[in-house]
């Protein structure tokens, strides 16, 4: 399910994902001095920047955060939800799907204190990801078996 805003120029606060590298997530953890979260483990993404689409958004940040490109053809899923920041606006999920070979392209920005390529079921029995991000991969994963 994609959304077709997240090509559109329109009003939210962000967007944010998880990125499959074959089938590891890319995640990083979140440095100690942020206001939110701190040192938890976090999704690739982060706040709309000038006029940009959701899907450029996602992508820009990916490539800021972790050195690789997101195409539209990379993109399994895209939904509209609830901004947590600003309640009334809406903020963009999306996953993407990316060969073994990117792993190779990974250059770690300098947000964060280092990245991690992680199984699936690693992801989601760790004690130090975010709840809400934990609940949309098992919804993800469950419309996708």
């Amino acid at each position: 399910m994609i959304d077709q805003n997240i090509y559109e120029r329109i009003d939210f606060n962000g967007s944010k994902g998880f990125i499959f590298i074959d089938e590891k997530l890319l995640v990083y953890r979140r440095d100690a001095h942020v206001t939110n979260f701190p040192l938890m483990i976090d999704l690739p993404g982060g706040g709309k920047e000038g006029d940009e689409t959701p899907f450029e958004t996602f992508a820009r940040e990916t490539k800021e955060e972790f050195g690789i490109e997101i195409k539209k053809e990379n993109i399994a899923l895209a939904k509209a939800h609830q901004s947590i920041i600003e309640p009334w606006k809406q903020s963009y999920f999306f996953v993407a799907k990316l060969p073994a070979s990117e792993e190779n392209n990974i250059v770690f920005g300098t947000e964060g204190t280092e990245f991690y390529l992680l199984e699936v079921d690693d992801y989601l029995n760790r004690k130090d990801i975010i709840d809400r991000h934990r609940v949309r991969l098992i919804d993800y994963l469950s419309l996708n078996k």
